[in-house]
């Protein structure tokens, strides 16, 4: 069993933090939490405060985000290296300026705040699901940082996934949120609950902007049953009950798949499975976290992305546990981002050679480097935009499957490349300013532009400035 030692939490706590979204008006306890804990250390915009408990103060507002990305990278950091992507320490801005939205950058964490008619202020970074968001970015950007400029859609896509489900892995890490969701839901853990309604009181916000961005109740949900379908299929902008290419709203395919996992693995494991307990709800979220960080960690940045990570994580977990790694198997092939031909493969792959422990000193594998040009025209610049897609092979080629269930031939780095950049263009998220790759780009500056142009040497180039939540499409 994974050490869950570090998981749990005084019930003799020295804060109070909201539960999982200020929507649900539900506080509890927890420690006092040290922002500047090596390796891992935060960097707040503004000096510590006295301690609060009056929720609509700023002083709540930064004790509860200083508790909550505590415990978030505290949860993940045996699965990390020694320092953030960017450096020892990560930047969090929690009320930048008006505007509904929060992003990672790649230095900070930034959050916002929107004045409603009835002068009602929503703050994004009050959330503890927005706050675990933005830092599943930063996370998986210091576990695979080669996922970063990627013009691949899937793999954009799964940058989103896996920050939701950092929002729910994190808020299973407090003992009072474990009890109640096992209550809400009488022990059955596939349903829709405040644990699978991620970012509420954003959601709602924004729903009430455009409908087409988030969902009623909340930002997504991550009890769903989308299935896989080929992303070039699909149009850039639906309702939320739909699936399109948008990253925020292809995620929830792979998030879904999750947490039907994580809920299956929890059946599996309880001693009474009409009954499950919080501890052992514990005990699922940690290994969810290992079969993901491996998963991760052993892939390769292909435009297939979404079933390569699905294949590393079934071969990664059997060594650990060979009936969750058939719940993922199953699950995944049911879910149409594996294909029954890949799950045949893999089986007779494990067959052939056995189920053996992965050798922790072998290292991860490395993408090549694919970089595809974007004729000028279709650019719409003077001359062509070079975008590193992604690799061309993986050791092992998983493939999704159609809705016939027979694989789908992956897309190559050139269609997925261009895809990608077009839908950047559509939605404005391409900043079309060209900087030097000497310039500092200012991190005040007030665009929410995902990427940016520019010139090397060896021509233009599109560089990602940062992940934000999807609400800021500038689609005319």
């Amino acid at each position: 069993m994974p050490d869950e030692t570090n998981n749990d939490f005084a019930a003799t706590a020295g804060i109070t933090v909201w539960e999982d979204d200020p929507a649900s008006g539900t506080l509890t306890t927890a420690p006092l939490p040290d922002i500047t804990k090596p390796p891992f250390v935060y960097e707040f915009d503004v000096a510590e405060p006295p301690r609060s408990d009056q929720t609509g103060t700023a002083e709540f507002r930064y004790w509860n985000a200083a508790e909550v990305l505590r415990r978030s990278v505290d949860f993940w950091e045996p699965k990390l290296g020694n320092r953030w992507q960017c450096g020892d320490i990560l930047g969090v801005n929690l009320d930048r300026w008006e505007e509904l939205n929060a992003d990672y950058n790649r230095t900070s964490l930034n959050f916002y705040h929107r004045t409603l008619p009835d002068q009602t202020v929503v703050y994004t970074g009050a959330s503890p699901d927005t706050l675990s968001h933005e830092l599943g970015h930063a996370i998986l950007d210091t576990m695979k940082p080669d996922l970063w400029d990627r013009g691949v859609p899937e793999i954009a896509a799964f940058h989103e996934s896996f920050g939701d489900m950092n929002a729910i892995l994190s808020a299973l890490q407090l003992p009072s949120l474990r009890t109640s969701i096992v209550a809400e839901t009488q022990g059955r853990l596939y349903c829709n609950s405040r644990l699978t309604r991620l970012a509420e009181q954003f959601g709602i916000t924004l729903h009430g902007e455009d409908a087409h961005l988030a969902d009623a109740n909340c930002l997504r949900n991550a009890w769903n049953g989308f299935n896989y379908c080929d992303p070039f299929s699909l149009d850039p902008e639906e309702l939320t009950s739909s699936l399109s290419s948008n990253p925020h709203s292809f995620s929830r395919i792979f998030t879904g798949a999750l947490f039907e996992a994580l809920c299956t693995f929890l059946d599996y494991h309880a001693a009474d499975s009409n009954a499950p307990t919080p501890d052992e709800l514990l005990h699922v979220s940690v290994q969810m976290r290992d079969f993901i960080a491996a998963g991760v960690s052993r892939s390769t940045a292909v435009t297939y992305y979404f079933a390569e990570v699905a294949r590393r994580m079934v071969e990664e977990s059997a060594p650990i546990d060979a009936q969750c790694s058939a719940i993922l198997l199953d699950i995944f092939v049911r879910r149409l981002i594996l294909s029954g031909e890949t799950a045949a493969a893999i089986r007779s792959r494990q067959s052939a050679s056995g189920i053996t422990a992965v050798n922790p000193e072998e290292p991860s594998p490395l993408s090549e480097l694919v970089a595809v040009s974007i004729p000028a025209l279709q650019a719409g610049l003077g001359e062509p935009l070079l975008v590193d897609a992604g690799a061309r092979t993986s050791s092992f080629i998983a493939r999704s499957a159609g809705p016939d269930g027979r694989s789908l031939e992956p897309a190559s780095p050139e269609a997925a490349a261009a895809a990608f950049v077009s839908e950047l263009f559509a939605n404005d998220q391409i900043d079309p300013s060209i900087y030097s790759s000497r310039d500092t780009i200012l991190p005040d500056k007030q665009d929410s532009r995902t990427h940016m142009i520019v010139r090397e040497e060896n021509g233009l180039r599109l560089r990602r400035r940062l992940f934000h939540c999807g609400t800021c499409d500038r689609r005319t």
